[in-house]
């Protein structure tokens, strides 16, 4: 065997790793649990006029709890927790202990990542009104972000079992306390469930199709990743796991083609271009494999490049 013949072989053998590694990296992430205000929960309207009207009485020093209540609701809104958390505990105080303000603070805690406190209030609001099916869910959620699973669990199902507009959350994320679980059967019967509730389900679609990569059904995830871009076909995350499944069944220009979709719709998408920087490299397109990994690595993604550039595929 001549030493050239060689050397391609083994640049060949790399390049084979490298996709394998790629390819084992996983899907995109997991749509996470629903975020812990929902809709349908009081509208303040325009956010800053609202701190504009209420600020004067707070003030004064001679506001009502509704004041605070109302305000706290707008800083939310503004994504600032700390002021709406101490307007929330103004119009406790004020007001007595509401399940709605209990909530509020729950929710105001949780996005500050203070969990322990946020367990405490969505428990605190569920004794001032155990039908609260939104504080069932959200304290769940807070048991997922501190890895209880088995809490959360016993929540989702709870609000599930209550109904109304915390139910498919409640379900999804019960789903997707099963998928972190690996439980798998249970999380795609409630995947399906969702589906067949709401067709429109595109993050429900999205992480059965990541169980399915899981599980090496490649074409079912395909094909179900198919309806979701039919209904999102704006969702660089979509196009990526197509994109994954698409190259375990070796369609390699359809996976490059949803590659590229991805970071047309996420400039900054480091997995996608890691992928498709190990894809070319594969099909001995070396210069754009070595700089789209050259991209991922700007982006954070370094571990394709340095191995890359171990083997001798890149410079």
């Amino acid at each position: 065997m001549s030493a050239t013949h060689s050397q391609s072989t083994r640049r060949l053998a790399a390049a084979a790793l490298l996709i394998a590694l790629a390819v084992l990296s996983g899907c995109a992430d997991k749509r996470l649990p629903t975020a812990v205000r929902q809709s349908g929960e009081p509208d303040v309207g325009n956010p800053e006029a609202v701190i504009r009207q209420t600020s004067p009485a707070i003030a004064s020093g001679n506001a009502p709890a509704a004041a605070y209540q109302e305000r706290g609701e707008a800083y939310y809104r503004l994504r600032q927790f700390e002021l709406a958390q101490k307007d929330f505990e103004k119009a406790q105080a004020a007001g007595g202990r509401s399940a709605q303000t209990l909530y509020d603070l729950g929710a105001s805690a949780y996005m500050r990542q203070d969990y322990d406190k946020a367990v405490q209030y969505f428990s605190d609001a569920l004794a001032a009104d155990g039908g609260l099916a939104r504080a069932y869910n959200n304290r769940g959620v807070t048991y997922f972000a501190l890895g209880q699973y088995d809490k959360a669990l016993a929540d989702f199902a709870t609000a599930a079992g209550l109904g109304g507009q915390s139910e498919q959350a409640a379900l999804f994320n019960r789903a997707l306390t099963y998928q972190t679980m690996r439980d798998l059967d249970r999380a795609m019967a409630d995947y399906d469930r969702l589906i067949a509730a709401d067709p429109a389900q595109v993050a429900a679609r999205n992480n059965k199709a990541d169980i399915l990569i899981t599980l090496r059904r490649f074409g079912e995830a395909a094909s179900l990743l198919d309806a979701a871009i039919a209904i999102a076909p704006n969702d660089p995350d979509l196009y990526f796991n197509r994109a994954l499944a698409r190259e375990a069944l070796s369609q390699y220009p359809q996976a490059l083609a949803d590659y590229d979709r991805a970071v047309r719709l996420r400039s900054n998408f480091a997995e996608a271009y890691r992928n498709r920087g190990v894809l070319r490299l594969r099909l001995h397109d070396t210069k754009e494999g070595c700089a789209d990994l050259g991209l991922a690595c700007e982006f954070g993604q370094c571990n394709q490049t340095r191995k890359a550039k171990d083997f001798g595929l890149c410079p």
